[in-house]
């Protein structure tokens, strides 16, 4: 990828600090490390940390680097289900309010790990898109100076 080798300094320090930045907050959010703020209902596996690691790698990409356009359906897509993927399915309200308890455990819970991956895949792909496009240039961003 010719693309990542063209990357300036300065997008590989704000992808960076995104990927920090995310990767604290989604842990802090998902109850992966014990904090006050949040309980985690179910357990947590080696493989939520593994999800949430390469789900934060990509976000931190997506928004680090600059492109001309980026596909944003596929990026919410794999945002969504990379964070399915890792966060607690009892503790996500609006799932548990959708579906109930009963059903997230039986059916979801078993699933949650693909779903997760799916997610990544669909992030990577977004990614792969993004990447691909030239480089967004400051001269070339044309602004009305009516």
């Amino acid at each position: 990828m010719q693309r990542l080798i063209e990357i300036s300094y300065r997008e590989w320090f704000i992808s960076l600090s995104i990927t920090v930045a995310t990767f604290l907050l989604f842990d802090t959010v998902t109850a992966l490390w014990s904090n006050p703020f949040f309980i985690r209902m179910t357990e947590v596996s080696d493989l939520d940390y593994v999800i949430l690691g390469f789900e934060t790698i990509l976000i931190g990409l997506f928004f680090g680097i600059r492109a001309q356009k980026c596909a944003v359906k596929k990026t919410g897509f794999g945002g969504i289900f990379g964070f399915l993927g890792f966060g607690c399915s009892l503790c996500n309200k609006l799932l548990l309010l959708l579906f109930g308890s009963s059903f997230l455990l039986t059916y979801f819970e078993p699933i949650r790990y693909y779903v997760g991956v799916t997610g990544i895949l669909i992030f990577s792909f977004a990614l792969f898109q993004k990447l691909s496009l030239p480089v967004l240039d400051h001269a070339e961003i044309k602004t009305d100076d009516h």
